[in-house]
């Protein structure tokens, strides 16, 4: 995944990233690429109308675009081995006497409408009618929290951490006071210090778990693998209803508190969260459809095929196909370029203007530049870096990473994500990170081809043109 935009629809692609985009976009802090690209994430936040009008970071800002699946309604699904589902003729849960006990959450239904009981953690509780697999945009992007997989709500969320370092993960929503904040960072804190309007929390002290009584006012869902869930819906506070959502998988828990709006959209809200919830040894649900897909590299063959164009930047021999146009970017550390295509990869919607408003320190001109849709084509771009010792080590927990072997390069790294609209590919992006053998040049480069046919040959043509000896 590669660093986007702003919007909405990117966010989980941005921490996920380019992990050397902080090298054209301030020098790198440590040799460590994960924290550069988090604190690219950081500066290119509300600067897609900036970085649009220069080449070089555009390069950047725009990788990826292409950015619903609906699955079947819970009543419709078969128990899991170990689980009983019941039905009962009534039954809403009645108020809870104490103002810390959770409260059922709104429904349309009638009193009369059956309610359907699982059992969970040892107890039975009601289940929570949601739909599964529901997204806004062209489908799944989630994050995972140890073997928890899970989708950030739409709209342009903030992450407060790394979200991705484990443990623990937080999530801003675009209203929230802190989320455009540039000091303090919510990049740069935790949830300890500030009320997130998503908090999850990996646990392993978990045994003695066990699910509330059946009137409580708490609900459950079926999440294949899970042993206990419990969703605890609490009194509002202000404009807000906070939730607690427990999960436990044998040894392994999870604590989710969410901060959502105290309205039916905040109900909405909720019920698409836990929807979207699922265990990665259980297997990807039926449901799910993912935005981005990690494939597997395949042979790759030496030289560059007949017909291409044999050009060279700052070392680097590569190729690219007849017709393909060159234009020089400028770079942070030395100029850059970009070979542009004929063929439409993917076509980057505007800014909406609801997020425009909330840059306050653009200009008018910026705004209209942000809001208008921008076509993208086949693309190789080269970023130079700085000769002397590798910048770049393999992230071993990206399933995208890849290393292959380039002639004169000790270190080639290839993050190859397939991009899928409504399930369907879309285009190949791939973020590369090559050092040349000795004290030579560190350079990334990132390049889109379509996600047919064609596309797929012409990546593995590419990388096979490669060629880093002096």
């Amino acid at each position: 995944m590669n660093v986007h935009d702003i919007h909405s629809k990117q966010d989980a692609a941005m921490m996920a990233g380019l992990r050397a985009a902080g090298s054209a976009i301030e020098p790198p802090t440590s040799l460590d690429p994960t924290t550069m690209a988090v604190r690219a994430v950081r500066n290119v936040r509300r600067r897609r109308v900036v970085v649009a009008a220069t080449a070089s970071v555009a390069a950047l800002a725009l990788t990826g675009a292409g950015i619903g699946a609906v699955g079947a309604i819970y009543a419709d699904q078969q128990p899991l081995p170990g689980t009983v589902k019941t039905t009962s003729e009534s039954t809403r849960a009645s108020e809870p006497p104490a103002s810390a006990s959770p409260s059922p959450s709104p429904s349309g239904e009638s009193d009369a409408a059956p309610t359907e009981y699982l059992e969970t953690g040892g107890g039975t509780l009601p289940v929570l009618p949601v739909e599964r697999g529901v997204v806004d945009g062209d489908g799944h992007h989630p994050y995972i929290l140890g073997g928890l997989w899970y989708e950030v709500p739409p709209g342009g969320w903030y992450a407060v951490g790394d979200v991705n370092a484990g443990g623990v993960a937080g999530f801003l929503e675009p209203e929230h006071p802190m989320a455009m904040s540039f000091d303090p960072d919510p990049l740069d804190m935790s949830i300890d210090d500030l009320d997130a309007t998503l908090e999850l929390r990996n646990v392993t002290d978990v045994a003695d778990w066990t699910a509330p009584e059946k009137d409580s006012g708490a609900t459950t869902l079926d999440i294949e693998g899970a042993d206990l869930v419990v969703i605890e819906q609490h009194r509002k506070e202000g404009k807000v209803r906070p939730a607690t959502i427990r999960i436990r998988s044998g040894a392994e828990g999870w604590i989710i508190e969410t901060r959502f709006s105290a309205d039916a959209a905040g109900d909405t809200m909720l019920r698409n969260f836990v929807g979207n919830l699922w265990l990665k040894d259980a297997g990807e649900p039926d449901w799910y459809k993912p935005q981005f897909e990690h494939p597997t590299l395949a042979k790759i063959e030496r030289g560059i095929p007949a017909g291409w164009q044999k050009t060279e930047h700052n070392d680097l021999t590569f190729g690219v196909p007849e017709g393909w146009t060159s234009a020089p970017t400028e770079g942070q550390f030395s100029p850059g370029v970009e070979w542009t295509g004929t063929t439409v990869t993917h076509v980057e919607p505007g800014i909406d203007a609801a997020t425009l408003e909330l840059w306050t320190d653009a200009s008018e001109e910026e705004k209209k530049r942000a809001a208008e849709e921008m076509t993208s084509f086949e693309r190789v771009y080269v970023q130079g870096g700085k000769p002397g010792g590798n910048w770049w080590s393999q992230t071993m927990s990206a399933p995208e990473s890849q290393l292959i072997d380039v002639p004169g390069a000790d270190y080639a790294e290839v993050q190859l994500t397939l991009n899928n609209v409504d399930g369907e590919p879309d285009y190949y992006s791939a973020s590369i990170y090559l050092h040349q053998e000795g004290q030579g040049e560190n350079l990334f480069l990132v390049v889109d081809f379509d996600g047919g046919k064609q596309g797929w040959q012409d990546l593995h043509a590419f990388l096979g043109s490669l060629d880093f000896r002096r």
